[in-house]
């Protein structure tokens, strides 16, 4: 039977800042040239995301409903890596739920950090680095770190986090085990497109 836990990381989450316009295409950009798209000089952001899912390598789901970020750009011409920051505490994760109908939350611990490693043809490829997620439920806590690949596509100013299983759940309360269902030392992966809010230009340079 195909057991579900309870969803989301973040994000970025998060969670997350960028996004790309037409340029020039740059197969590995050491730079980035980061605007709003409002011509606005604050690199603050939202991103909105509906159903957001962690899935582990034993197949478990962890599933939300939606989620949100929020986070800064960092503005400028030859902009190095992060091209984003997303504080402690600000991508959030509703709605959450796992097996048998058991409701969990999870906490964003730490600064994530969004970096670009590539640019073509309007799509940014990257990482969302520095996760750090705390799950907790009824006799379920557990913490999720490492990063996951994304790529942000400009017409739409969608941030799209891949499923590669490139987390790892680090830490499983021995007393609070989440029903034997996931365990520690597993890679997991987490997917959810969020669309961030006012649009951005960021190009290779």
């Amino acid at each position: 039977m195909r057991k579900r836990l309870i969803g989301g990381i973040a994000a970025g989450v998060a969670l997350i800042a960028t996004t790309v316009i037409a340029g020039t295409a740059s197969a590995a950009p050491l730079a980035w040239n980061v605007a709003r798209d409002d011509g606005g000089t604050s690199g603050e952001f939202t991103g909105v995301a509906g159903v957001t899912v962690l899935t582990t390598a034993s197949g478990i789901e962890l599933t939300c409903d939606s989620a949100t970020a929020a986070g800064t750009a960092n503005l400028g011409t030859g902009v190095a890596n992060p091209i984003a920051t997303l504080p402690p505490d600000s991508t959030k994760f509703l709605n959450c739920t796992g097996p048998f109908g058991l409701t969990f939350e999870v906490t964003h611990v730490g600064t994530w950090e969004l970096h670009g490693d590539s640019y073509a043809s309007d799509v940014t490829t990257g990482r969302i680095t520095n996760i750090e997620a705390d799950i907790s439920g009824p006799a379920c806590e557990a913490t999720v770190t490492g990063f996951v690949n994304a790529t942000f596509t400009n017409p739409s100013n969608e941030l799209a986090v891949l499923p590669a299983q490139t987390l790892t759940v680090s830490t499983v309360d021995p007393a609070n085990d989440c029903l034997g269902l996931i365990s520690q030392g597993e890679a997991a992966g987490f997917s959810g497109t969020f669309v961030v809010s006012p649009g951005l230009t960021v190009t290779g340079s």
